[in-house]
């Protein structure tokens, strides 16, 4: 500082110039502050001052300088102004700045960097491809690589590209720019092969900075994750993603796509992964080098997360401000909101008062709309898409819902005037329209329209008359209405002309016919059929088989049981079971059983006679009737007992 002080303010400048060619901005404002301190009205001391700061990235400090400064604001300061309000993403303002700057080559390419960054492709193409074509210079590789990178981006992010123009591939840049739109427009195996160029052209540039190599070829190691992704190869594509996360070779924005590019193969799987990949998505210093497409991608992969992982509200806030943002598909996160909520009426008036009804919207509020049975809603979403307008799938979508909404006369007539302009537009084969018309006839026939069937079938037959299925079709319709007619239509049907070796008698001989239990019979000859019906008709004895006759359960010798009258439990015989024999305790008078009357009788021996003799009583033995011995209980096991001390 003492030596600064003791130098004259052209020996400053002389400094200050010195050290802003080898890039010491800091140094050299420091010694601009020091001319500013003993004149701080001095202009060239502030020009320099801005400068340095523009150089430094300081674009809210530069910006203040010439805001403050009366001297400067009347210079032709247009330009730095711009720049710095452009730096700092107020975009509109700075287009506001440039229209009073004189036009030249540097105020041309900020004014086409900032339509670049607003998504307006169209024009920055316009600004990059004049000055391509009208100067060159030393940075003309520069503005071709911007103009690649324009198309490039119009084929990502728009829904119609700019057309690819011829460039040279002669520098890494440019080489990833033709592959970045080889990919946006389908091209994966293009893309891949110009991304190889280019890590070839990179390597060789850098072959003596390695750090500079990692550095700049972390995009495209992520274009190459993006092939593999595009191709299914998942475990490939996060790989690569990874390697440029952990290794932090690239800058804020490269980082941020594959990490927003891993959330989108996570999808609902892997929550806390994809949760750590959001941070680095997210920020200030990284949504500012982000495309207004990037950003919307990454905030509704957000809103997504959120959703998965069952914070709705969260997940209704973050819809509403996407929406807000003007995203076109924030509709439907709102709409899938009120679903998860079982709110249908206002997730199809979410959709139905979308301010872009993109194709994406109107395809969901007709889904809704069928769910909820309003068929008529749902036609009037689907009508008029240009994007399907021709196809036969989305012509059966809309026949359908008119045959359930107007009838089958409207949807005949309208799958009529589809056929016509199918027909007319040429761009499918005769045997198509001719299958979609004996289609269209069928259904008619099915809607017990035969006359306006055979109409349809009989136009077909004269531009066609060798189809056999229109042909078939026609006899089966009008012999509905016509049966004289029909059969001189069957008259046109071709003879079949049967070859000489074939013998039709062992072919019908080898038929086989299914019975109703699935068994193959052999059709026999008329002879063999005569023959078994004459002996299935003799008729013959059938000897009968004398059935022995049933006999009681409980058979007693000499005769059924005399007491087979009683119920079961009066038997004399009759056991109770265990856990039933305590139940006739206690039951009628005291000392009266179910058994006491035979009892009785067998103690009263006034009413019996006189005892036979030995011999007869062995021979009426036989003859009196004795009931069957009880059948033995299972004696009980005894249990063991306790051991140790015990009472008795």
């Amino acid at each position: 500082m003492a030596d600064t002080k003791n130098k004259t303010v052209e020996q400053l400048f002389t400094q200050i110039k010195k050290l802003g060619s080898d890039g010491y901005y800091n140094k050299a404002l420091a010694l601009i502050q020091e001319i500013l301190t003993r004149n701080p009205r001095d202009v060239d001391a502030l020009k320099c001052k801005v400068v340095c700061l523009l150089k430094l990235d300081k674009c809210r400090e530069a910006y203040h300088v010439m805001s403050a400064d009366k001297d400067l604001q009347k210079l032709d300061f247009w330009f730095e102004r711009a720049y710095a309000l452009y730096r700092q993403n107020k975009l509109q303002e700075a287009i506001a700045e440039l229209k009073n700057a004189e036009k030249s080559a540097r105020t041309e390419e900020l004014l086409a960097q900032i339509y670049y960054k607003l998504d307006s492709y169209e024009e920055a193409y316009n600004i990059y491809k004049a000055l391509v074509k009208n100067i060159v210079d030393q940075n003309t590789n520069e503005r071709e690589t911007n103009l690649a990178a324009t198309l490039a981006s119009s084929a990502a992010f728009n829904t119609k590209p700019l057309k690819w123009v011829a460039l040279r591939e002669s520098t890494y840049e440019l080489c990833y720019n033709s592959a970045c739109y080889k990919l946006a427009v389908g091209d994966t195996d293009g893309a891949e092969e110009r991304l190889h160029k280019a890590k070839e052209l990179c390597k060789k540039e850098f072959e003596d900075d390695e750090q500079e190599f990692e550095y700049e070829q972390a995009p495209i190691q992520v274009m190459l994750g993006l092939c593999e992704q595009q191709r299914g190869n998942s475990k490939e594509a996060v790989t690569l993603y990874n390697n440029v996360i952990k290794e932090k070779h690239g800058d804020a924005q490269t980082v941020a796509v594959a990490a927003n590019n891993i959330i989108c193969i996570n999808k609902d799987q892997n929550m806390f992964d994809s949760k750590k990949k959001l941070k680095l998505c997210t920020g200030e210093q990284v949504t500012k080098r982000l495309a207004q497409y990037q950003r919307h991608s990454i905030d509704f992969n957000s809103c997504l997360l959120s959703f998965y992982t069952n914070q709705l509200e969260s997940f209704r806030n973050k819809s509403l401000e996407l929406q807000q943002s003007g995203l076109d598909l924030a509709p439907l996160l709102l709409a899938t909101y009120y679903n998860k909520e079982k709110k249908m009426d206002e997730a199809v008036k979410v959709l139905t008062d979308a301010p872009v009804r993109s194709l994406a919207v109107q395809l969901a509020l007709a889904q809704l709309q069928k769910s909820k049975g309003d068929f008529e809603g749902c036609h009037k979403s689907l009508s008029g898409l240009s994007e399907f307008e021709g196809r036969p799938g989305y012509i059966n979508i809309l026949a359908g819902l008119l045959l359930h909404t107007a009838g089958p006369e409207k949807c005949i007539g309208y799958l009529e005037d589809a056929l016509t302009k199918l027909r007319s537009s040429g761009s499918y084969s005769a045997s198509q329209l001719n299958e979609w018309t004996i289609s269209l006839a069928r259904f008619v026939l099915s809607q017990n329209l035969p006359q306006r069937s055979a109409t349809i079938l009989e136009y077909l037959l004269s531009r066609d008359s060798t189809n056999i299925k229109a042909l078939a079709l026609l006899i089966r319709s009008v012999s509905l209405f016509d049966a004289p007619r029909a059969k001189d239509v069957a008259q046109r049907l071709p003879e079949i002309q049967i070859p000489s070796e074939i013998n039709l008698e062992e072919l019908e001989m080898g038929v086989g016919v299914t019975s109703g239990r699935g068994l193959r019979k052999v059709i026999q000859p008329e002879e063999e059929k005569i023959k078994e019906a004459n002996r299935r008709f003799e008729t013959k004895e059938k000897k009968r088989k004398k059935k022995k006759g049933k006999l009681p359960k409980v058979l007693v010798e000499g005769g059924p049981d005399p007491e087979r009258w009683l119920p079961r439990q009066e038997r004399s015989y009759f056991r109770r079971k265990k856990k039933n024999r305590n139940d006739a305790i206690g039951k009628g008078s005291q000392g009266l059983s179910a058994y006491s009357a035979h009892v009785e009788a067998a103690l009263d021996m006034s009413n019996k006679k006189a005892e036979p003799t030995a011999a007869a009583a062995s021979g009426s033995a036989a003859n009196d009737a004795k009931p069957p011995p009880p059948k033995q209980q299972p004696k009980n096991k005894q249990k063991g007992k306790k051991k140790g001390k015990g009472k008795w």
